[in-house]
């Protein structure tokens, strides 16, 4: 009786290891952002803006006060790419893009994820 109820409690814990292991391989499954056209993060900062005036530069959480500090500490070789959060109205995303561009030593270009046909 003891190895058949040592059996059932090294089958059960197998079990539970297992359904926790496929929990672990659903999440590094889910896509992540990455640029459309398989460009690099590498040599571009990334500016995304999300709903209720959230800003991310590569990424990391910015205020909008740092935008001007952030872009002209850039080097010259840096491309700065706007990635605004496709829930942003369209007139919104304009004042954001003529806004960087004002403050940004150097062009900054709109980025939006192409749509396949």
């Amino acid at each position: 009786m003891t190895y058949a109820l040592a059996s059932l409690v090294g089958l059960t814990l197998l079990l539970c290891g297992s359904v926790a292991a496929l929990a672990d391989l659903a999440r590094e499954r889910q896509p992540r952002l990455r640029p459309q056209g398989g460009q690099a993060l590498t040599g571009a900062l990334w500016i995304v803006q999300a709903p209720a005036d959230r800003w991310f530069a590569n990424g990391e959480p910015v205020s909008r006060g740092r935008l001007p500090g952030l872009l002209a500490s850039q080097p010259a070789s840096t491309e700065i790419r706007f990635l605004p959060a496709a829930t942003l109205p369209l007139g919104q995303v304009s004042r954001s893009l003529a806004q960087l561009r004002a403050i940004s030593p150097r062009p900054v270009v709109l980025a939006l994820p192409q749509q396949e046909p």
